[in-house]
């Protein structure tokens, strides 16, 4: 896989980060006591899987996070540890901490995820205003996952706007409360189909990208993904479908959709008006599946994703 390593790093938003601890099984087996064959741990959040790739990928990276307690000392340390650039702001709370179960026999894993600690105003409004002022650094940005309590709805709303002010693309994967982010402007807006109906109301894929499209004029592509099933890419005056080679075995889907928006911002910041989204995107899912290959979030194997690439189809929708 052929990135170009572009001076700028990309910017992770992660508004609800978590230590994350993975746990592997034979097989689980529910209400009765289960030992595990393997612990794992590692960071966890959305913005810290899309971080995770980079890093995978020798490219620079920042995340956006509030950090608190043990398990955020551990998120900083796996930041420091790893060359991602910190830009996080601390508070009195402790970070949430989340476990995933992976039994192999079933090839299921199952997230079990604590309760986030409020964000006091203070904390929440310095992190904002830290992203600001580091704006212009950033070749991209992306907004993931859904907001701790105490951090207002319209957060991503404002980074937004400032990057859209600066020309820096953001990518948002999130469906709650979107549409002021959107309303203010995003370059691509990626999420599954089931979030698509959820916000459209619509099952035809491309009927759904289209409404959203004629929704929101700063909205530039709608990127649809649907698990093993063809993904769909649209914007005005285009859509596609991209179909991937299915995957013979399963180990774990978790941090699979950060993957895919970690290789479209790396694009986007590469290439900002390339005409080549499809093969982004396409790029992007290839990555996508090679992760759901492997038991930590968003890593994976670069040779495998290249020939999932190799083997991809785009097509008119």
């Amino acid at each position: 896989m052929k990135l170009h390593c572009e001076p700028k790093p990309v910017l992770a938003v992660c508004l609800n980060p978590a230590w994350q601890k993975i746990l592997t099984f034979k097989k689980i087996h529910y209400g009765e006591v289960n030992r595990a064959m393997a612990l794992s741990t590692c960071g966890g959040g959305k913005g810290v899987n899309v971080a995770r790739v980079f890093r995978l990928l020798g490219l620079p990276v920042a995340v956006a996070a509030f950090v608190g307690g043990h398990n955020g000392r551990c998120l900083m340390k796996e930041f420091l540890d790893s060359g991602v650039q910190p830009l996080t702001v601390e508070f009195e709370g402790e970070t949430r901490c989340c476990c995933t179960l992976i039994s192999q026999e079933d090839n299921a894993a199952t997230e079990l995820i604590e309760p986030s600690a409020t964000i006091p105003p203070t904390v929440v409004q310095a992190l904002l205003d830290k992203i600001i002022a580091a704006m212009d650094s950033f070749g991209a940005v992306t907004l993931s996952g859904t907001v701790s309590p105490g951090v207002p709805p319209d957060f991503y709303a404002q980074v937004a706007r400032c990057a859209r002010a600066a020309g820096v693309p953001v990518v948002l994967d999130a469906v709650k409360s979107i549409a002021p982010t959107l309303t203010e402007g995003v370059h691509v807006l990626k999420i599954n189909a089931a979030e698509l109906r959820e916000l459209t109301g619509l099952d035809n894929m491309r009927a759904g990208g289209d409404k959203l499209l004629a929704t929101y004029e700063h909205l530039h592509c709608v990127a649809v993904t649907d698990g093993p099933r063809p993904a769909g890419l649209f914007t005005r005056g285009m859509a596609k479908r991209i179909i991937l080679p299915p995957l013979t075995s399963l180990v774990s889907a978790i941090g699979g959709g950060d993957c895919a928006t970690a290789i479209m911002a790396r694009r986007l910041a590469e290439e900002p008006n390339s005409q080549n989204l499809p093969q982004f995107f396409a790029e992007a899912l290839a990555c996508a599946s090679a992760s759901c290959l492997t038991a930590t979030p968003s890593v994976f194997e670069p040779t495998l994703a290249q020939e999932l690439m190799n083997k991809a189809i785009i097509e008119d929708l």
